[in-house]
C-alpha cells in the first residue's frame, strides 16, 4: 500500500484524471483512461489516509468543483461525471475543510441543484403536468444518488441540534428552501424499478434530515383543483411528497422488521417524519390521518395486530433496539400532540410504559410542549369507543364493554345465565347443594355469617337454618314496615277527606 501512496503514484493520476488544480480538464479527450484514473483514485482514497491527506492539499476538490461548474450546461461523459462525484462525496465526507470551501468559496450547492435541475427537465414530457411523474434512468438515478450523498455532506454542518438556525443568513435560508422544494419534486420521479426508486427516495429522504425546520413547508405545493393523477390533498395542499414518505416507511417495515438492518433502514425516515410533524402542522395533521386515524373495529383487536401503519409502529416501541424503540414512540407522541392519554388510547399503557419513563411522563398527566400545538383537535378518541359501544351494547343487555388501558383493547364480554334451560328439580338440587356446603363451612369455621340477636347487636350464626330464621324474621317486620306505613298513609289521607268536607 506504501508503494501506491506516494506522490510518484498519485500525482499521474491525478493528472491523467483531469484534476490538477492548476489545469483542470472540462473536455477529456481519452475518456476511457480518465474513468479508469478516477476509478484507481477513488479506491486509494477510500482506503488510505495518507492519500485523503494529498488529494487533500492538492486541490482535488477544487477541481472537481470547477469541472462540475464549467460543464453544468454541456454533456460531460456518464462515467466521468459519476466518479467526480464519487470522489468529491468521499473527500467531503472525510475533511470539514474541504465542506466549507466547497460550500461558501465555490458556491458548490447551487451548482449542485442546477445538475439535478437538468437531468428532471431533460427528462420529462414538454406537455406534462408538474406532478405528473418523470421517469429516471438507472444511469441518472447513480448519478444523484452520488449528488445526494455529496448535498448531505455539504448540509450536515449547518442545523444546529434544534433543526433551527439561531443566526441564518437570508441567501443560504433560500438556497436551502430551493432544495427541500428540487427534492420534492425528485421524490416525485420514478424509476426503472421498484428497487432503483426506493434506494433514489432513501437518499432524499437522509437528505432532508438536514434541513431546518423553516424548510418543510416548501414539501407541499397548492392543490390543483381538477388533478387527475390521483394525489393525495389537504388542507388546500398537495400532499404527494409526504405520502410518498409515508409509504416508504410503510414499505421499509414491512421489508426489514426482524431483520439485523431494521435500525439503519428505519432511523432516517423515522427521524424525517418526527421533525416535519413537529414543525408543520398540516403535515402533521396529515400524517396524524394516515397513521392514527379515529379508532372503529380496531379497538377490538391488539395495538400489536394488524398490518396497518400503527400496528407496525406500535410494535416496534417494543423493538429490543434503544433507537429504534425511542424514535418509534416518539413520532407516535408526537402525532397524539405529546398527549399522554391519547397516546395510550392509541398505543396501550404496556407499549407506552418505556417511553413514558424515559420522558418522565409516568406521574400526573400532563403535555410536554403543548404551547407549539394548534388548539384545534381532530375527532375525539372518545367519540370512537361511543361509536364501538353503541354497536354492540344494543346487541346483548348482560354485554360487558370497556376499554383496557395497559393492553389498548376493548373487552366485550357477554355474561351468560349458568342456569338458563335448567328444570325447576335440577335448580333444586343445586340449592340443596349450596346450602350444604354452606352448612359444612360454617361449621369447620371457614367463614362466620352474623345474625342479629334480640338487642340488635350481630353475633356469628351456628347454622345455616338459624341464618334461614333470621332472613325469614327480617322479611316479616320488613312486611310489617311496609303495612304499617300504608296504614298511616291511608289515616292521613282520611283525615285530609273530613277535613275537606267540613
Amino acid at each position: 500500500m506504501n508503494a501506491l501512496t506516494g506522490s510518484s503514484v498519485l500525482e499521474p493520476l491525478q493528472k491523467i484524471a483531469g484534476l490538477e488544480c492548476s489545469k483542470v480538464d472540462v473536455n477529456p479527450k481519452d475518456v476511457q483512461n480518465v474513468i479508469e484514473a478516477e476509478k484507481c483514485m477513488s479506491n486509494l482514497i477510500y482506503m488510505s489516509p495518507a492519500v485523503q491527506k494529498f488529494y487533500s492539499v492538492s486541490g482535488v476538490a477544487d477541481a472537481i468543483t470547477q469541472r462540475i461548474k464549467e460543464t453544468t450546461a454541456t454533456k460531460l461523459d456518464n462515467g466521468i461525471r459519476f466518479f467526480d462525484m464519487r470522489m468529491l462525496f468521499l473527500l467531503t465526507a472525510l475533511n470539514a475543510d474541504i465542506r466549507q470551501r466547497v460550500r461558501e468559496k465555490f458556491h458548490g450547492l447551487s451548482y449542485l441543484f442546477e445538475i439535478i435541475n437538468q437531468i428532471m427537465l431533460s427528462r420529462s414530457e414538454p406537455v406534462a403536468a408538474a406532478d405528473s411523474g418523470i421517469t429516471l434512468s438507472n444511469d441518472d438515478i447513480d448519478y444523484l444518488i452520488e449528488i445526494l450523498k455529496t448535498l448531505y455532506n455539504l448540509t450536515v454542518d449547518l442545523p444546529n441540534l434544534t433543526h433551527s438556525y439561531a443566526i441564518q443568513e437570508e441567501e443560504e435560508e433560500a438556497h436551502l428552501m430551493r432544495l427541500v422544494s428540487i427534492l420534492r419534486e425528485l421524490l416525485l420521479c420514478f424509476g426503472p424499478n421498484d428497487d432503483k426508486q426506493m434506494e433514489l427516495r432513501n437518499h432524499i429522504i437522509n437528505l432532508l434530515t438536514n434541513m431546518p425546520k423553516t424548510c418543510f413547508e416548501e414539501l407541499l405545493s397548492p392543490a390543483v383543483l381538477e388533478d387527475d393523477n390521483g394525489s393525495e390533498e389537504h388542507n388546500g395542499k398537495n400532499m404527494e411528497a409526504i405520502n410518498i414518505i409515508l409509504r416508504f416507511l410503510d414499505h421499509r417495515i414491512t421489508k426489514t422488521e426482524g431483520s439485523k438492518n431494521t435500525k439503519e433502514a428505519l432511523l432516517p425516515v423515522l427521524q424525517l417524519l418526527i421533525l416535519m410533524c413537529q414543525a408543520n402542522r398540516t403535515i402533521r395533521k396529515f400524517c396524524r390521518q394516515f397513521i392514527l386515524p379515529p379508532l372503529g373495529d380496531e379497538v377490538l383487536n391488539l395495538p400489536t395486530e394488524g398490518q396497518k401503519l400503527r400496528n407496525k409502529l406500535t410494535r416496534m416501541m417494543t423493538n429490543p433496539n434503544s433507537e429504534l424503540k425511542t424514535l418509534s414512540a416518539k413520532l407516535l407522541f408526537v402525532l397524539c400532540k405529546e398527549s399522554v392519554d391519547r397516546l395510550i388510547k392509541y398505543t396501550g399503557y404496556g407499549n407506552a410504559a418505556g417511553l413514558l419513563y424515559d420522558f418522565g411522563l409516568l406521574g400526573p398527566q400532563h403535555n410536554t410542549n403543548k404551547e407549539q400545538y394548534s388548539s384545534d383537535s381532530d375527532e375525539s378518541d372518545t367519540e370512537a369507543y361511543k361509536r364501538i359501544r353503541e354497536q354492540y351494547g344494543p346487541l346483548y343487555e348482560d354485554l360487558c364493554f370497556s376499554i383496557d388501558s395497559v393492553t389498548g383493547r376493548a373487552n366485550v364480554i357477554r355474561h351468560e345465565d349458568p342456569m338458563q334451560g335448567w328444570s325447576v328439580e335440577r335448580k333444586m338440587v343445586e340449592v340443596d347443594k349450596l346450602v350444604n356446603s354452606l352448612d359444612q363451612a360454617i361449621n369447620h369455621g371457614i367463614i362466620k355469617p352474623m345474625v342479629m340477636d334480640s338487642s340488635g347487636n350481630p353475633v356469628p350464626a351456628e347454622s345455616v337454618l338459624q341464618l334461614r330464621e333470621a332472613n325469614l324474621k327480617n322479611i316479616h317486620h320488613q312486611d310489617d314496615l311496609r303495612a304499617s306505613e300504608s296504614s298511616d298513609d291511608e289515616g292521613d289521607g282520611g283525615q285530609i277527606m273530613a277535613n275537606k268536607s267540613k
